[in-house]
């Protein structure tokens, strides 16, 4: 077994929560093969700092410098310990100039990103906490000496001895290997994260008088997956649209509304009609409403709604796994906004569905949906397995609740959207193969039940029986009509 690099971190000491920062990274990186020496460990009162600095970047075999505002501003002007440091790079840089010793990361960084001691070193991006753990393994992977598996091998020459033959084109996966994993393994939140989040969502709910204290919560966790929205390229409808574009687009979804669709999953289960109020308002924070200028793609506006599509699912599948149809009522009815900016509002469920964005055939760039008839449906289901494991005591369970999650999402789009003289339309999903019996069972409750139907109650289908009804026949024809077209019987 070979013996592990010794590295040296060179940083500053900006702040309490800076220097946590760098003492996770040494901590992970211990944790993956580097023997680490900083001096968070290893400087002890009475210590000689010089001595230790100049000890520590002469003897270790790489130097991780952890390029944050104020270091690059101490760096270049020649202040304090980072100061000293430099003058200890910069000779053994003059005496090897092609050495990779150095590594800089930078963290908080401002312009430039780096010391001008370091020159045009390349390095490698800790800014977004989102993406720790892929910045993490190229670090690692450079200190540890080991490539990146996904430089293709070199293959034999195209041509024979006359010169024929054919080149091979688009050999190269278009999917890049971190966003071609399924979606159960993509960007989940730790159990560090997650536990005691919902331990104080849980807490919160079941005390009443503490509303504007879930309402904090949520919100928070919310403006920080908005956040990592509008700072990613989720809101640049200029690209054109590609399916690694539309992959790589989805993959930041999902790890921006992780935590919040946690959060929705156990919330929308157990909060009653007044506590859904909070979640609806959550879930505006997380929609963009695109507001192209000059070019723009109608791909790109649908993506740009996927994340609150992706948290308005764990909301509704969660309540109707308790049959909370009040809570599925505030998620899709009582919460309104914009296709565009200049447009009137709507009820939210008609606005993820305009113009049936969520089934155009680009979605069949999704990882393995290739051939899915309802790919958006299909890897929500999965994507969202791990956050509605919460509720659900078994993966058919959480099947069964995505199923009747879809169905009376399509029963309420077919009664909120506005009348047209075309044939009927909602979103479909798997329920109109995998749950037939759903048609069947549901008028057989709007039978026996009438006004005291659970949906009816809680003010769907204008509290009319006689509507939902109508509603469900149609969509019934429809779902025939759509399992026909696609050869389902």
């Amino acid at each position: 077994m070979s013996t592990p690099p010794r590295v040296f971190i060179s940083y500053s000491h900006d702040s309490p929560p800076h220097k946590q920062w760098v003492l996770k990274l040494a901590s992970d990186l211990r944790a993956n093969g580097v023997d680490v020496v900083i001096d968070q460990w290893d400087l002890s009162p009475g210590d000689d700092i010089p001595a230790f600095m100049e000890q520590g970047l002469k003897t270790a075999e790489r130097v991780v410098v952890v390029c944050s505002e104020k270091y690059v501003e101490r760096a270049n002007n020649g202040q304090g310990g980072v100061g000293y440091e430099k003058m200890i790079v910069t000779a053994e840089l003059v005496g090897n100039l092609g050495t990779k010793k150095f590594i800089p990361i930078i963290r908080g960084s401002g312009k430039p990103p780096v010391p001008t001691f370091l020159g045009y070193r390349l390095y490698i991006d800790f800014e977004d906490d989102a993406k720790y753990p892929s910045s993490l393994e190229t670090l690692v992977r450079e200190l540890l000496n080991v490539p990146d598996p996904g430089k293709p091998p070199v293959g034999p020459n195209p041509f024979d001895g006359e010169g024929k033959g054919k080149i091979v084109v688009g050999a190269a996966n278009p999917v890049p290997p971190a966003t071609n994993a399924s979606p159960d393994q993509v960007a989940s939140p730790s159990d560090d994260e997650i536990e005691p989040m919902v331990a104080k969502l849980k807490s919160l709910i079941t005390t009443p008088s503490h509303e504007w204290n879930l309402h904090d919560l949520v919100v928070l966790v919310a403006n920080e997956a908005r956040s990592k929205i509008e700072q990613s390229v989720i809101v640049d409808y200029a690209v054109p649209p590609t399916s690694e574009e539309l992959v790589r687009r989805v993959a930041i979804a999902d790890q921006a509304t992780n935590k919040l669709a946690h959060l929705f999953a156990v919330g929308c289960h157990w909060a009653n009609t007044e506590q859904a109020k909070t979640f609806s308002k959550s879930l505006l924070r997380v929609l963009i409403v695109p507001n192209p200028q000059g070019t723009f793609y109608k791909a790109l506006e649908d993506v740009a709604r996927y994340p609150a599509l992706r948290v308005a699912y764990a909301g509704g599948i969660a309540a109707c796994g308790n049959d909370s149809f009040g809570v599925l009522r505030q998620l899709l009815v009582d919460s309104r906004a914009r296709v565009r900016n200049q447009e009137p509002e709507a009820p939210l469920v008609t606005v993820f569905h305009n113009a049936a964005g969520f089934t155009q055939r680009y979605w069949q760039w999704l990882p393995g949906r290739e051939r899915h008839f309802v790919p958006v449906s299909d890897y929500l289901e999965e994507s969202l397995r791990p956050a509605l494991r919460q509720i659900a005591s078994d993966e058919e369970e959480i099947a069964v609740n995505f199923d009747r999650f879809e169905f009376f999402q399509a029963m309420i789009y077919g009664d909120v959207s506005p009348e047209t003289s075309d044939r009927f339309w909602a979103p479909l999903g798997t329920f109109m193969w995998r749950r037939r019996d759903l048609f069947e069972r549901t008028q057989q409750e709007i039978e026996r039940f009438g006004k005291s139907w659970k949906p009816i109650q809680e003010g769907l289908f204008s509290g009319s029986p006689e509507r939902a009804t109508e509603i469900l026949s149609k969509l019934q024809e429809f779902a025939s009509r759509v399992r026909g077209q696609l050869g389902i019987w």
